[in-house]
């Protein structure tokens, strides 16, 4: 305080102004903040309840007996469907490995997963493989991409692709 009485007149002005104005921002500032916090508080709260939504709805699927349309006896398996396309996208040749791999999954559901390989592709033909996953009956959902560049060749890619399906568990 003897600091403060020691300057002129003047002086204390401007210090009691500027300690007035960085209160005033770091209020807003907390405002702010606190706005944000509320904000992503009720988004959050909207994402767990469609989430509930839907886990409600896929209960009462299992429950009726009707696991969707893939679940048919003479539905193609998901290696078929991802060859398939892949196929039409890039040819034959362009795929180095198809692996497929199961896992549990929670509420009682599988995953299956499927990896697909590509060697040599360029960016449009990645590009038509992953608009002709989309387009398939019933679409084929990538749940991984992964792009290496040639570094003899950088017009030209080995893309991983993963997709994922989801079943009722036998």
């Amino acid at each position: 305080m003897r600091r403060l009485a020691a300057r002129v007149a003047r002086e204390r002005t401007l210090l009691v102004a500027a300690a007035a104005a960085a209160v005033i921002l770091a209020a807003a500032g907390a405002l702010a903040v606190r706005a944000d916090l509320a904000r992503l508080r009720a988004s959050v709260a909207g994402h767990e309840h469609e989430l509930a939504a839907v886990r409600r709805a896929a209960a009462a699927l299992r429950q009726s007996g009707d696991a969707g349309p893939d679940a048919t006896a003479d539905a193609p398996a998901l290696v078929a469907r991802l060859e398939s396309a892949a196929g039409d996208a890039l040819g034959r040749e362009r795929i180095a490995s198809l692996t497929p791999a199961a896992g549990p999954s929670e509420d009682g559901l599988v995953e299956e997963r499927v990896s697909l390989a590509v060697r040599g592709a360029s960016l449009a033909d990645t590009v038509r493989l992953l608009h002709r996953l989309e387009t398939t009956a019933p679409p084929l959902r990538v749940v991984r991409l992964e792009l290496r560049k040639h570094p003899d060749d950088p017009a030209h890619f080995d893309a991983t692709v993963e997709v994922a399906e989801l079943h009722a568990a036998p």
